[in-house]
């Protein structure tokens, strides 16, 4: 029996309250009724009148749980287990049941000064090193898809969310995946997703969080075709737009976002070193 008929429960869980939703899904908060323990669950269920195009969310949560059983950071969500339906030989609907945050996305609610936003930085990159060192990349790196720790404390950080786009490194897509606003150029080519991919989404998400604009890149938000990089203006430096901005930040933000991929930094290690460094030396300015 279909897991969606239970109103108050989905795939065995209670469920709490309800979250939000993505593109062809939602989210839950729900709770163990053995262990009492709680969980949010991606929830997404095959619409069989949009046929095959439907069928490749169900496969983003399924990449997602692939991804995420292999990674093991506290800078990343965590995956609990995946839970599928399938009535005869087709998967209909899967959950995917992860570990719950109860906070707000950099995007929603920012940091008010420059050093939390270098450790919210610093947390991501090492998160970010870490998938790398597996054989993995995120490849959809923005400000959405970074939670933000409840307080601040020593325990405390930042998490990656939403691997649905992720893949092993050296992966050649089938068709363009990335967001408006943080694509690197490579894969608006559909050419090959690299450690160095996930660099230029993050370059555009350090600009983002701290210009409150984006980034020049190939595909502006609110379109939907690619422009080539040669088209692509040139990117006004954060420190130019922020007063007061350190200018060593403002620097490492545009080796991150150089169109061309052999000259951005070569390890998100190095990066994360760099901006651990900052985090103590930096201006503490309001942002």
């Amino acid at each position: 029996m279909s897991a969606k008929l239970f109103a108050d429960e989905l795939f065995g869980y209670k469920i709490v309250a309800y979250l939000g939703e993505g593109a062809r899904s939602k989210l839950y908060a729900v709770k163990d009724r053995d262990s009492g323990d709680t969980y949010a669950l991606k929830h997404v269920v095959f619409d069989e009148s949009r046929g095959d195009k439907d069928d490749r969310f169900l496969k983003q949560v399924e990449n997602e749980y692939n991804t995420l059983r292999h990674l093991s950071h506290s800078a990343i969500r965590r995956a609990i287990t995946l839970k599928r339906e399938r009535p005869l030989v087709q998967v209909t609907e899967v959950g995917l049941v992860l570990e719950m945050i109860d906070t707000a996305t950099l995007e929603e609610e920012p940091p008010q000064n420059l050093r939390d936003y270098v450790r919210t930085f610093a947390e991501v990159a090492e998160g970010l090193a870490h998938v790398h060192l597996k054989g993995y990349a995120h490849a959809d790196m923005k400000t959405g898809n970074i939670m933000m720790p409840g307080e601040r404390g020593a325990l405390a950080t930042s998490k990656i969310i939403d691997f649905g786009q992720s893949c092993a490194i050296g992966t050649v897509k089938t068709r363009t995946q990335g967001s408006p606003g943080y694509m690197a150029p490579e894969q608006a080519a559909k050419e090959a997703i690299t450690e160095r991919t996930d660099v230029y989404n993050f370059g555009a998400t350090m600009y983002r969080a701290l210009v409150h604009d984006y980034a020049q890149t190939v595909l502006v938000p609110g379109t939907t075709k690619a422009r080539s990089p040669e088209a692509v203006p040139a990117t006004v430096a954060p420190a130019e737009r922020v007063a007061g901005l350190n200018g060593d930040l403002s620097d490492l933000v545009m080796e991150c976002l150089a169109l061309q991929i052999e000259r951005r930094p070569r390890s998100m290690g190095k990066i994360a070193e760099r901006l651990r460094e900052l985090e103590h030396t930096v201006a503490n300015i309001a942002i």
